[in-house]
């Protein structure tokens, strides 16, 4: 059955480019030129992808998306509009109100080829081998209660004063959010929770809480401490290559994705434990190997996949739930952020270099460096001498 698109947008111009780009493709696709007409047409079909520009009259994007997400969960939602309403998008990304966004004009074949990748990525998180498995947990991690409370802050366009008082209730989450913040990365030199969320952003801060909150989850405090400081330190590469070696700044509403990338792993340890002490013994019997093929084999499932599960079920952007599912296939053709994933894919194995490969010894894919316009030296190099300062 063709899925079903609904494009948003007040301007008819739009609308008609879109008419004539999807005229002839498998989708079936809808057209709405404001957001009253856009929920009379969510009403009456059932619509699998909705993508709304932001800036409309009476009703804008934002509030066309947060009715969505409340009546229609299932749908996925996209936020597209001009590069001059960034900062709006990133709040549609912090509000959790869209997965993803999308800049106008955009290149037809990206348009397409990005819709295209939205429905592979789904239908991968629905491999029936996977359902089964988070069918049969006695346990999934729900979002944490601190987790939701500030979304529902952030929703409400909360005061930052209100919000830092909130995550000052918890001086674990605290603690963490100051060492991100006063990192070489942000360089925040900072004692202010306040302060320190103007530098990393709320989203980075929800983050933060999710992956401590999840950790904290794990009976295995072997594999929690080890799997916590390969995130730290896989997110703190991630940050020096793009800064050092890319010579940009990661956006900033991705900045954590290193912190996320592992999620699977401690979903794994806290239900399969023994089945995974036998993987861990084969991966270190047999370095270089394909980590992922080997846990699908020897389990029926992979870190990767119930990672990205697990962060598409929160509701996490999707380059980050990319991030998660495809860390160990960086050249997977449903990936859309690639150069996202590519650095993950080296943070996570330089983060374990570093840490000397205890328990994991990852399989490093050497055509990402070229992609990426860097050489393996320089990255080498450049990460060397940012830990070493």
């Amino acid at each position: 059955m063709a899925k079903s698109i609904l494009f948003v947008d007040d301007e008819m111009q739009i609308l008609k480019a879109l008419k004539r780009l999807f005229r002839g493709k498998e989708y079936n696709v809808f057209f709405a030129d404001s957001g009253i007409r856009a929920l009379e047409i969510l009403e009456e079909n059932f619509i699998d992808l909705l993508i709304s520009d932001i800036r409309m009259p009476n009703m804008d994007g934002f509030e066309l998306l947060r009715i969505a997400k409340n009546k229609y969960p299932a749908t996925l939602r996209v936020a597209l509009s001009g590069f001059t309403d960034n900062k709006k998008i990133f709040s549609a990304l912090d509000d959790n109100l869209a997965k993803l966004y999308m800049f106008k004009p955009w290149d037809n074949n990206e348009l397409i080829s990005t819709i295209d990748k939205i429905f592979t990525i789904e239908e991968v998180l629905k491999d029936e081998n996977l359902l089964n498995l988070i069918n049969n947990l006695d346990q999934l991690p729900t979002l944490p209660f601190l987790y939701k409370e500030l979304s529902d802050l952030v929703e409400k366009d909360a005061d930052i004063d209100l919000i830092s008082k909130k995550i000052e209730e918890d001086q674990s989450i605290a603690s963490k959010i100051l060492k991100v913040a006063n990192s070489a990365f942000y360089g925040a030199k900072t004692g202010s929770i306040s302060q320190a969320i103007m530098y990393i952003g709320l989203l980075n801060v929800k983050n933060i809480v999710l992956t401590n909150s999840v950790f904290k989850t794990s009976s295995n405090q072997e594999y929690h401490n080890l799997l916590w400081n390969h995130v730290n330190l896989a997110n703190k590469i991630m940050n020096i290559i793009y800064q050092k070696c890319l010579n940009k700044r990661i956006p900033n509403e991705y900045a954590s994705a290193g912190l996320l990338h592992d999620i699977g792993r401690i979903i794994i340890l806290n239900f399969f434990k023994e089945k995974y002490d036998v993987v861990i013994s084969f991966i270190n019997e047999n370095p270089g190997i394909d980590i992922s093929k080997v846990e699908n084999q020897m389990m029926g499932f992979d870190h990767q996949k119930i990672g990205g599960y697990l962060l598409n079920w929160w509701e996490i952007p999707t380059p980050i739930v990319e991030a998660a599912l495809f860390h160990h296939e960086p050249y997977n053709p449903a990936i859309i952020n690639s150069e996202l994933v590519m650095v993950v894919h080296l943070a996570n194995y330089y983060s374990w270099y570093y840490l000397k490969g205890e328990i994991f010894k990852e399989k490093l894919d050497v055509r990402v460096f070229g992609t990426l316009g860097i050489t393996q030296e320089f990255v080498e190099m450049e990460i060397k001498s940012a830990l070493e300062n």
